[in-house]
């Protein structure tokens, strides 16, 4: 892929409030990563969290992804089905050697849900601008989960000590991702004519606004969260 094609994907750079907004987030997310360290539900709640976004991805990929994929497509979006049903199993046996076992039913919690609204609306209102139809939409905001995706496991693995046990397993599924963000941007410079390349910024800037709306108080909740597991906990770390 050119440098040129990069460009157009890359997330553009950040101005004004969400630059500071996105400052603040990442300060407040990597304190409330310190705190539900210090627990073992902390622990547990990030890998259900975790968890739940794999098992999103994967009903993502098989609901629309996979339902009338072009022949040139097909095998890729099952290598990449089948990573993230890796992934999944991963963060289900962290939880399981932590003693909890994953519950059989998976949901996001209410602002997830809420996002995942807004990008199935943005999804539909312009995938009749593109000759490919819902998969430009598809693999767009594909593009900006996996970039999200990137950038919490980047800030993960930094806040983490090298020793830490889950360096191994969040260092994979990074790994992953970023192929996976690549993955996007090649089917979708493949898929979107030069003509079409207005509309599909349009809706990389609607969908990272999605992406951006709860992200201050989607913060604070996770270090709230963090804090009250830990004093729950009364020092779990230290006595372990």
């Amino acid at each position: 892929m050119s440098a040129v094609q990069l460009a157009l994907f890359a997330a553009p750079p950040l101005r004004g409030w969400p630059r500071l907004q996105a400052f603040l987030v990442d300060r407040i997310k990597r304190a409330a990563l310190r705190q539900l360290h210090a627990s073992r539900a902390g622990e547990l709640l990030l890998l259900r969290i975790y968890l739940i976004g794999e098992e999103a991805t994967e009903q993502t990929l098989q609901q629309e992804m996979l339902a009338n994929p072009p022949a040139w497509l097909e095998r890729q979006v099952q290598q990449h089905l089948r990573e993230e049903q890796e992934h999944s199993a991963l963060f289900a046996a962290a939880m399981r050697e932590r003693g909890m076992q994953p519950p059989s039913e998976l949901r996001p919690d209410r602002l997830s849900q809420a996002k995942i609204r807004r990008w199935q609306r943005i999804a539909r209102r312009h995938a009749p601008h593109f000759q490919q139809g819902l998969l430009v939409p598809a693999y767009a905001i594909g593009l900006c989960a996996e970039q999200m995706a990137e950038r919490v496991l980047s800030r993960h693995c930094a806040v983490l000590p090298a020793e830490h046990p889950l360096q191994g397993l969040l260092g994979r599924v990074l790994s992953d991702e970023r192929k996976h963000v690549r993955l996007c941007m090649r089917t979708l410079g493949l898929s979107v004519a030069e003509h079409e390349q207005p509309r599909l910024q349009q809706l990389l800037a609607e969908a990272r606004a999605v992406d951006r709306a709860w992200g201050v108080s989607g913060a604070v909740g996770m270090y709230l969260a963090g804090v009250a597991l830990r004093l729950r906990a009364g020092g779990w770390r230290r006595s372990n």
